[in-house]
């Protein structure tokens, strides 16, 4: 075998043919490695641009406000939120929710809509846990007294709870909430 190799080492046209196999080898290994370094530090450079960054506020005007959830608190009812100035997205929920009412034979079946001032990432946690979303708020829907629902401050009182359920659902699932109201598109009590 050794002398299978002195000899195409020895033929000037086998050895040359052999180096050039072998650079080539090398420079496709090296160029696999290359791109695959590339692709790792873009992708770094993506996440620390972008990160685990929360979702921004959208500004009725130009492009995005850089707003916390610290700064909102997840309700549109802080004082320091002027909801005048973003651009609210409504996302509605498929399918009528039907639950029956605490400590009655009564039921209530509604529809939601939600609404965020966040950009297009809350809408797609929405639609990516869709299936918690209609868990949690059914689970909520179970725990309320029919009494309480017949009232318009009762309805308003259910919808702060959506909210904040759905709220502690999405952190959970993403971290991050961003859901600023729950609308109803339908609501019977009976």
């Amino acid at each position: 075998m050794a002398d299978a190799i002195g000899k195409r080492l020895n033929n000037p046209a086998a050895s040359g043919r052999f180096q050039k196999t072998i650079l080539g080898t090398l420079f496709a290994i090296l160029l696999g490695i290359g791109a695959m370094a590339a692709g790792y530090f873009m992708a770094i450079g993506g996440v620390a641009q972008r990160g685990n960054a929360k979702p921004e506020l959208v500004s009725k005007g130009e492009g995005n406000i850089a707003m916390s959830l610290s700064d909102l608190k997840g309700d549109k009812r802080t004082p320091s939120f002027t909801e005048s100035a973003f651009k609210a997205t409504y996302y509605p929920i498929d399918g009528a929710f039907t639950s029956n009412l605490k400590n009655s034979n009564n039921f209530v079946q509604l529809s939601i809509s939600i609404a965020t001032y966040y950009d297009e990432r809350v809408v797609e946690n929405i639609k990516q846990h869709e299936t918690a979303i209609r868990s949690t708020i059914l689970m909520t829907l179970a725990e309320q007294e029919a009494a309480a629902l017949s009232t318009h401050q009762g309805k308003e009182k259910l919808q702060g709870v959506l909210t904040n359920a759905i709220n502690k659902m999405l952190k959970e699932k993403t971290g991050f909430g961003g859901i600023n109201n729950v609308y109803f598109t339908s609501f019977v009590v009976q």
